[in-house]
């Protein structure tokens, strides 16, 4: 076989210590190059951009936004394109694509969420979260704040299950530092207003998740919505743990059958993420399943473990889920 594509993404994934400096400096303007016109092309023809973009669910914009292209530097109806599909996706209207893991600046999320609210939140979000729950709570979308101390997860199965006392829209919100988080229709949105982001992700899914307050806050709200009681406390900057419990007269028992592979199964899933994992029974008749996460990528790679992503975190509580008998779905 020749040189294939696969054999120069290999090459490029030894890092800046292997290929020499000129030549990866020489093959990133090349790729800046390629890249500008790719998109130019796509933009010239406009039926094309909003119908069927060359990059597949306009990937290559969330390249230029990670890589920390400001708004000025994007193509502008791409990016106007983008904003327009989410948009209609929060309004339950057809859409060209389901947004997984879109990347909007917060300004253009804000508007959406809390039209002409968006310089009240950047001059209160940083000064005066009081003020911040007050813009949500007397906005026309109906909003509920939860705590992640709180174990009461009856706010989420009645939105799930459209309970006639909750308003068509209602959607459960978390401030933290810098952070907002929206859960909205079981699709998780992140706003990160601190000075070096102004960016949100919205319907995070696979993308991986580096800051551990935002583990711990997806965590929680993971375990609210399935009714699994969970706990996490911040070790370190690097290290974070997470216990979820499950009363023993809530577990299947054909699950506890020593034939079952159901905890085999849990385990597996666990140490692909997890350095320590510990299963037990405690004094007041709950299983107790207690594990621990590093964020230190050598760590990680050394160990053999994947990083967190937020569907890794929904699908782990899903299967905890899945030991009781009545199951939340």
């Amino acid at each position: 076989m020749g040189f294939s594509e696969e054999d120069l993404v290999n090459y490029f994934s030894k890092g800046k210590n292997y290929v020499p400096k000129e030549a990866m400096k020489k093959l990133n303007q090349l790729l800046f190059k390629e890249l500008g016109e790719y998109c130019q092309v796509c933009e010239e023809d406009r039926m094309i951009c909003v119908l069927s973009p060359m990059c597949p669910r306009r990937i290559l914009l969330k390249v230029r936004i990670q890589s920390g292209a400001n708004k000025d530097d994007l193509p502008k109806f791409c990016y106007s394109q983008a904003v327009n599909n989410l948009k209609r996706y929060m309004k339950k209207l057809t859409t060209l694509y389901k947004p997984v893991d879109e990347l909007v600046y917060n300004k253009d999320f804000i508007d959406i969420m809390f039209p002409k609210l968006y310089d009240k939140f950047v001059s209160y979000f940083n000064t005066d979260i009081d003020r911040i729950h007050q813009l949500i709570e007397s906005s026309k979308v109906p909003a509920e704040k939860f705590d992640i101390n709180s174990l009461d997860n009856q706010i989420f199965r009645k939105i799930i299950n459209q309970n006639k006392l909750i308003r068509e829209g209602t959607f459960i919100y978390h401030i933290t530092e810098n952070l907002l988080l929206i859960w909205y229709e079981e699709a998780i949105f992140i706003s990160d207003f601190s000075d070096d982001s102004h960016l949100t992700i919205c319907n995070a899914k696979y993308d991986v998740i580096v800051n551990l307050k935002i583990i711990q806050i997806v965590f929680q709200i993971y375990c609210a919505q399935y009714g699994i009681i969970g706990h996490s406390i911040l070790n370190s900057p690097n290290q974070i743990s997470l216990e979820m419990k499950v009363p023993n007269s809530e577990i299947s028992q054909d699950l506890l059958d020593n034939n079952s592979v159901f905890f085999s199964e849990i385990i597996i899933f666990l140490q692909e993420f997890f350095s320590e994992i510990e299963i037990s029974q405690d004094s007041d008749n709950f299983m107790r399943f207690s594990i621990i996460y590093q964020n230190v990528e050598h760590f990680l790679k050394r160990n053999m473990l994947k990083p967190l992503t937020y569907k890794s975190i929904e699908s782990m509580i899903e299967k905890i889920n899945g030991l009781k008998i009545d199951k939340i779905k």
